[in-house]
């Protein structure tokens, strides 16, 4: 009877431990605290002071059997030198032993007891490399702490006298003991190994849930948060990947997007923002608001919804916010949390990228236009000097060119698009051509050999000023000015060759070009080559054969300039 009634008690002993363990090992700081490999004086301090207060604790709701008080510390002492390191292990049982040693019922065993104690600490401190290293087993665990209730044991018989009694002692408690002791660690070691492993679960769902929602997302924000569309289908999917009840888009001024499951009222697309978008724009920071104030016109259909709300942060500036609303809780899940400001991060990532194409794209735009009005002007000066020859012999033919002169320009005037259609260059090629041909009559010799059904685009007036060139220099010892224009679809893209058979281009010229510096007074073929090198890359300006028997200017397009109907 009273075997069973010395077991139960132990085992209400080792209860009251697990539920403690249960408990600390739910705060965050001791999770942290656990997991850090290089702690500070002040955080080791913390851990031994925990642990050492559980070796307290164990010692004095201990069980009197006669002169000896049959417990636990050695649960609590082991623990802090497995979990905390040997720092932890030492003081933690440093802890213990001095309150075993002055406040033990039966100075007889105070030594014994306060130097095993210390003992306790000390063995689990020497096993935590290899308990951190995840290469202890349940069975591993189970015989160390049998291993130290032996040298408990030990100590018993060293440090008491007289001997009589301790053997008395020993034989009475030992077997409960050994095997209460040892099967009480693996519960209080796996109630921490149970938290660490609950809270990778969680943050593995977590995970992938944030990245099943940004991998659906960010897709949708690359247009920015200008596109309505795609503000819609960003608030709806938002809505499907979550258990949110409610999502709200907007820009600084205005809601852009909405979207809820359950409420029959709903934001509208230009309405003003909530107080709390604004505020978040203004702070840069993000804000909950578990109750929607009396005064808002929102209180009646969102009084049972907390709010959260994050910006859109784009060089350090908001540019929108993203409020989302669910339904009221005792607690605010910090998962929420967190999955909302990580997708508003990654958002304003994506807007900032976005944002950097456009202005990108815009200054190509603008470098296109400056240097193509640089070629408009001297392609105008060559074709008037033509005109103006003919006009003199031939005033219906001149009147015929004005009129192609006036076709050319008022395309050049009216398109804005800075890529056009290949066949449309193509027009303005002849065009031009027409003008030179009344010029040099038979001198000049055309041949084109052009698909008709070439799909391509390429910038404006990037052909005219080559051709140009040839025509004015390409004079062979004949004295004509033979052209010829081919255009080659390839699988890499598509290549157009204009060629004559001149006296081919000075050495310095083409070293020139190389190099991007200024060619006399022209600067036609520089301005297509550094155009060509601006779209396509530096490896993809205009490539130039010349010899004494002609010179032939290869442009080379991309795959991504071909159309497909």
């Amino acid at each position: 009877m009273q075997g069973d009634r010395l077991v139960f008690e132990l085992i209400l002993n080792i209860a009251l431990l697990v539920l403690i363990a249960n408990l600390i090992s739910k705060f965050r700081l001791i999770q942290k605290l656990i997991l850090q490999e290089n702690r500070s004086l002040k955080s080791q301090a913390f851990l031994s002071v925990v642990f050492g207060g559980m070796v307290v604790l164990s010692t004095y709701t201990g069980i009197d059997i006669g002169s000896y008080s049959l417990n636990t510390r050695v649960i609590g002492a082991m623990a802090a030198g497995l979990l905390g390191g040997p720092i932890v292990g030492l003081y933690a049982s440093l802890i213990g032993a001095i309150y075993v040693y002055l406040f033990s019922a039966h100075q007889a065993f105070a030594m014994a007891s306060a130097f095993s104690t210390m003992m306790f600490g000390l063995l689990g401190g020497g096993f935590y490399p290899y308990f951190q290293r995840g290469k202890w087993k349940y069975q591993d665990l189970f015989l160390l702490t049998c291993f130290a209730e032996v040298c408990d044991m030990v100590c018993l018989l060293r440090f008491t006298v007289p001997v009589e009694m301790a053997l008395n002692t020993i034989l009475e408690i030992s077997l409960p003991m050994i095997l209460l002791n040892a099967s009480g660690i693996l519960i209080f070691i796996s109630s921490f190994n149970h938290m660490f492993i609950q809270q990778d679960i969680e943050r593995s769902r977590q995970l992938q849930q944030a990245s099943g929602l940004v991998r659906k997302c960010l897709p949708l924000l690359v247009k920015g948060l200008e596109d309505c569309d795609n503000m819609e289908r960003f608030a709806k999917t938002i809505l499907e990947e979550t258990d949110w009840a409610g999502v709200v888009i907007t820009s600084r001024s205005q809601i852009i997007a909405c979207g809820q499951k359950e409420i029959d009222k709903n934001f509208q697309i230009g309405e003003k923002i909530p107080d709390i978008g604004v505020r978040v724009m203004e702070t840069g920071r993000m804000e909950t608001m578990s109750q929607v104030p009396l005064s808002s016109p929102w209180y009646e259909w969102m009084k049972e919804y907390s709010l959260v709300a994050a910006p859109f942060m784009i060089r350090d500036q908001a540019a929108g916010c993203l409020i989302v609303w669910v339904k009221k809780q005792w607690v605010f899940r910090k998962s929420e949390l967190e999955l909302h400001q990580h997708l508003v991060d990654l958002s304003s990532y994506q807007l900032a990228l976005s944002e950097l194409e456009r202005q990108k794209d815009m200054r190509q735009k603008a470098e296109f236009k400056a240097l193509q009005f640089q070629v408009n002007p001297h392609f105008l000066f060559n074709a008037l000097n033509t005109v103006s020859c003919v006009c003199r012999e031939n005033p219906i033919r001149a009147r015929e060119l004005l009129i192609i002169l006036a076709n050319y320009f008022r395309y050049n005037l009216n398109s804005e698009a800075y890529m056009v259609p290949f066949e449309k260059e193509m027009e303005h090629v002849r065009d031009y051509l027409e003008l030179e041909k009344a010029r040099f009559e038979e001198k000049l010799i055309i041949t084109y050999d052009v698909p008709k059904d070439l799909e391509l685009e390429i910038p404006t007036l990037i052909l005219q000023p080559i051709v140009e060139n040839a025509v004015r220099y390409g004079i062979n010892r004949e004295g004509k000015r033979i052209v010829t224009i081919c255009a080659r679809e390839e699988p890499k893209g598509c290549k157009v060759c204009i060629c004559d058979e001149g006296k081919g281009m000075p050495e310095e010229v083409l070293k020139k070009l190389k190099s991007g510096e200024s060619i006399g007074n022209s600067v036609g073929l520089s301005n297509v080559h550094k155009r060509m090198k601006s779209i396509y890359g530096e490896e993809n300006g205009l490539h130039i054969t010349s010899s004494k028997e002609g010179t032939c200017v290869k442009l080379c397009f991309g795959a991504e300039s071909l159309r497909r109907l």
